[in-house]
């Protein structure tokens, strides 16, 4: 039984793990209080680390070479979780992370990133097969972006995708990695049969894709601005478009999957408004655009509707 003492530690771990996501993400701010407090608390968390490899990754005022070392030590920390979970503040001392200058001083992304020796040390809280799951698949998507910054050193762009194939490519390292590591944490809190995990797992890349393309079509003309590329030169939005709802398919499918295997509401709940939300936004591109998106109040109706499960989204 936990004392009143180590309560108000998960309190104030909670309330930190909110502020945090506030500042960082204005839908998963909605959708990641939508779970329990166990499941709120590893995937907020696990958002907020992959979170901070993101923002390094995307910092404006980054050169690649200073992204790379911040990225490659960033990995390190986490490998050596595997084996040490003690003393996570060194970090904060170590030059080969320190964040200055990457963001706007005082910005949220800068506060969120002079907090990793914090969230390393909540990390090191985690139960150890949860904290496992996340160290491989953050260190997976981390990787990944190493690639996809190196390979763009000797374009004049941060980041030039090339091909439609390092599109989908670079998806799975950013996106399809998440739904994977989303899965895994579902299992462990509600473990089913080998099979219908795997077949999970499987669908669980198209709807961490489905989530990431739309984003990429969303702000394409913002990200070229501050030299990120997605879209391939000579590559249609069409085509992004139908990529977008090929993966909104395998999502859909893995909800369906979520549902026949009577995982727990909030699960289902998180799930679909993250999809129903993405599926808006694709349809207000469609509609209206490059750069369209959905107000304030189509996010909160359609978090309504998940939340009264009304099967008509009123977008």
């Amino acid at each position: 039984m936990q004392t009143s003492t180590a309560l108000d530690h998960l309190h104030d771990d909670d309330r930190f793990i909110d502020d945090l996501l506030q500042g960082t993400s204005r839908t998963f701010a909605l959708a990641i209080p939508l779970l329990t407090a166990e499941r709120r608390r590893h995937i907020g968390l696990s958002y907020l680390l992959f979170r901070v490899a993101d923002s390094i990754e995307d910092a404006p005022e980054g050169d690649a070479v200073t992204k790379i070392s911040l990225l490659t030590a960033m990995r390190t920390c986490l490998n050596k979780a595997a084996v040490e979970t003690t003393r996570y503040s060194e970090y904060s001392g170590d030059a080969s992370m320190s964040f200055g200058g990457l963001w706007p001083t005082e910005s949220p992304t800068e506060r969120l990133l002079i907090q990793l020796p914090r969230l390393m040390a909540l990390f090191g809280e985690l139960p150890s097969t949860v904290a496992n799951d996340i160290r491989k698949a953050l260190a997976s998507t981390i990787s990944g972006m190493i690639r996809f910054i190196d390979a763009s050193m000797s374009s004049r762009e941060q980041i030039q995708i090339q091909t439609v194939g390092d599109l989908r490519l670079y998806c799975y390292a950013v996106a399809g990695i998440v739904g994977e590591l989303l899965t895994d944490i579902f299992v462990f809190h509600h473990p089913p049969g080998a099979v219908a995990r795997k077949e999970l797992r499987q669908l669980s890349v198209g709807f961490g894709e489905f989530l990431q393309l739309t984003n990429i079509l969303k702000d394409a003309d913002r990200d070229a601005t501050s030299g990120r590329v997605f879209i391939p030169i000579g590559t249609s939005r069409e085509s992004v478009f139908q990529l977008a709802y090929a993966a909104r398919e395998d999502a859909l499918m893995y909800i369906s999957l979520l549902e026949k295997n009577d995982f727990p509401t909030d699960i289902l709940l998180f799930c679909r408004f993250l999809c129903f939300l993405a599926e808006g936004s694709l349809s207000r591109l469609r509609s209206n655009g490059a750069g369209s998106k959905l107000t304030r109040d189509e996010v909160m109706r359609i978090l309504s509707a998940v939340k009264s499960e009304s099967i008509v989204l009123p977008v």
